[in-house]
Formats: C-alpha cells, structure tokens, sequence
C-alpha cells in the first residue's frame, strides 16, 4: 500500500515540494534582515527583501489550500472515480488500511512541507518581529506585526493546523461527492472562508486585553475627517496607538461619558490639530485635548497583545487539528459505511 500510495502522489508531492524549497531557498539567498532597532528601515529601503518576503508570505497563505485541493480532495475522490479502490479491497487489503496508509503517507508529507517553510520565514522574519514589538515604525508589509490577521497564518506552527484541516476537509469531500473536480473547488471556498472568519469571530475573542484611555497628542494614531478643517470638515473617527507595540488591535473607539460609543463628536476636535510649517508631523494642542477629555471622552481599545503570539499560536492549531480529527472520523465512516 505505500508503494502504491507513493506511485500515485509522487508526481504533486514532488511539485509542491519543489516549491516549497525554492520558497526556502529564496529567503536563504536574498539573506535575513539584519538585527537591532534599523531593522524594518533597513527592510523597507531593500526592494528585492521586501518582494522576496511579501512573496514567500503569500504562499505560505495558499500553500493549506494547495494541500487541500490537490492532495486531500484527489486521494479518496479520485480512486472511487475510477473504481481502481475496487481492486485493492479485493487484494485483503481492509478499506481502514487503506484509507490510512495514504492519510498518514500524504497528510505527513503535507505537514512536514508546512511546518518547514512557515519555520523558515519564522526564522527570517523573526527580527523584523523584535524591532516592532520594540517600538520601530515600518510601512507595508515591514511595518505589519506577528499578530496582525495578514501575516498570523503563515507563521509558527499555525501554519500546520490549517494545513492538516484543508487536507482532512478535502478528503472528506472528495469521499462524499465522489468526484474530484466540484471536491477541490468546495474545498478551496470553504477554506477561504475558514481563513477569514477566524480571525474576527475567533481569535479575537480568546481573552483580549480592553483598556480605556485619555486621547492625548502623544497617543493619538489619527483622525478621520469628512473633508478639510478649513473647509467646515468634521471629524468621524478617532484612533489612538497601542500602548503595546506589536499588539494586533482589534478595536479603536470613542466613548463618552456613560460608556457609550460616540456616534458624533464635537465640531471643535478637528482643530486639536494643526499643521506645523517647521516639522513634517502636525502639532498637536494639549489643551485642545484636554477639553476633549474633560468632557468625558475616552477611547477605548481591545487588543491581543504581542506577548500572547505562541499561546494563542498553540491553542489555534490545537483547535484545527482537532477539527481534522473529527473530520478524518467522518470519513473512516463514510468509506466503512457508505462507499462499495
């Protein structure tokens, strides 16, 4: 059975494991960043690292729904299509055998490519990380910490859960709808949305830090106005930073005096700050914002804080991979009961 198995996938095991090591390989050529405070300025000024990183990030956010699609939903979908499972359970091979040979021989293959490259761009981004969670400031992709939704999944050892779910999921469908094709692309929709719904309806609600605070000029991320001060433009949202850098802010807003979140604010705030001819940063008006808060504005902000990375790390892939195991139990018990 694992000769056979291998026969069968040597040739998408070998291309997406081709990829994966050029991926790898791409980041060893162009080199890692290099240490210290400098290190997302230095990012930023070197083109070919900034590519090279945005790149391999990309695909290490596709690479789950590559498994998925082209190794899960083939494996069982593809044999029952041709009837060739028929030959094999006719051998004294056991469907249970046969099932779990090629799970573990291509869902392992699948693992190890995913977790040896998302440890590989852990590696090489990893004082890129250090400098946010210090304090540094970067634009684009430099400027995005750990903890942000856009690079979370194609780091650390999430990467495997989400890998091991697509995987499981597309076995799955492939082994109830029989057929390849409508398999990979329900594979690939449900994945996409499992990939974006988790962030805002799942992991930001795993315990984050909420915090209220006095809107200052020294912690103020911005405003948004409706049109230019000196044009009768009003402001109609306020954001302020996180006292944490490398946090991944999950909400930034006011309230007033009761708690409440502020639907208007006073026509006043847009001149709380002012453009200054001798700085490139506009000059903010203390006392200005103190009248703000006198009033009994506060922002109010819920985050997860950078600290909470491989906690939070550990719990999702715990949670996807048990979700894998339900999912290959359902198909054990499609193919036992369901497939002849």
């Amino acid at each position: 059975m694992i000769w056979l198995t291998w026969r069968q996938f040597r040739f998408p095991a070998a291309v997406v494991g081709a990829a994966a090591a050029l991926l790898a390989l791409l980041l060893l050529v162009v080199g890692a960043p290099a240490a210290g405070q400098q290190a997302v300025e230095l990012l930023m000024a070197d083109k070919t690292r900034v590519n090279a990183y945005t790149f391999v990030t990309i695909a290490m956010l596709l690479l789950p729904a590559v498994i998925g699609m082209f190794w899960g939903a083939p494996l069982v979908a593809r044999e029952l299509e041709a009837g060739t499972h028929r030959l094999v359970w006719n051998q004294s091979v056991t469907r249970t055998r046969w099932l779990l040979t090629k799970v573990l021989l291509i869902g392992g293959a699948a693992m190890a490519a995913t977790v040896a490259l998302g440890l590989v761009l852990t590696w090489w981004t990893h004082v890129i990380d250090d400098a946010l969670i210090a304090g540094a400031d970067g634009q684009g992709i430099a400027g995005q910490p750990r903890m942000s939704p856009v690079l979370y999944a194609s780091r650390g050892i999430v990467p495997a859960g989400y890998a091991a779910f697509a995987f499981t999921l597309g076995v799955l469908l492939g082994t109830v709808l029989r057929r390849t094709v409508p398999a990979m692309a329900i594979t690939a929709a449900v994945f996409a949305a499992v990939q974006l719904t988790v962030p805002p309806l799942i992991r930001a609600h795993l315990s984050p830090v909420t915090e209220t605070m006095t809107v200052t000029g020294e912690n103020l991320g911005g405003f948004l106005l409706d049109g230019p001060p000196e044009a009768g433009g009003v402001v109609k949202e306020v954001r302020v930073q996180s006292a944490q850098p490398g946090a991944w802010m999950i909400a930034n807003e006011t309230v007033d005096k009761d708690g409440n979140a502020v639907g208007e604010y006073p026509s006043w705030l847009a001149s709380c700050v002012q453009p200054d001819p001798e700085r490139m940063a506009p000059l903010a008006d203390p006392a200005c914002f103190k009248r703000f808060a006198d009033l009994g504005y506060r922002q109010r902000v819920v985050y997860q804080p950078a600290g909470r990375y491989w906690t939070l790390q550990a719990v999702e892939t715990i949670g996807f991979v048990l979700v894998s195991g339900a999912l290959l139990g359902l198909t054990f018990f499609w193919v036992r009961r369901r497939v002849a």
